[in-house]
């Protein structure tokens, strides 16, 4: 399994998804059946990389904020 993760990166920003950056490769896997469309997403980025690795709600893994910023 591969997994590529962009920060700061919508779904629209891709030609794939309809943007306008040109991504053959993500465009080939999408023509073999490959794409996600059920993935959980919020407005910080530690939280939804907790959801996209552990396939959960980020608050139920305990991640609802940037994790820097974590007072433990």
């Amino acid at each position: 399994m591969l997994l590529v993760l962009l920060d700061d990166v919508g779904f629209g920003q891709f030609d794939v998804t309809g943007g306008g950056v040109p991504s053959p490769a993500m465009d080939a896997l999408a023509r073999e059946g490959l794409t996600f469309t059920r993935f959980h997403t919020t407005a910080l980025c530690s939280p939804t990389r907790a959801a996209l690795l552990t396939g959960r709600n980020h608050n139920v893994v305990g991640t609802g904020v940037i994790t820097e910023l974590a007072t433990g």
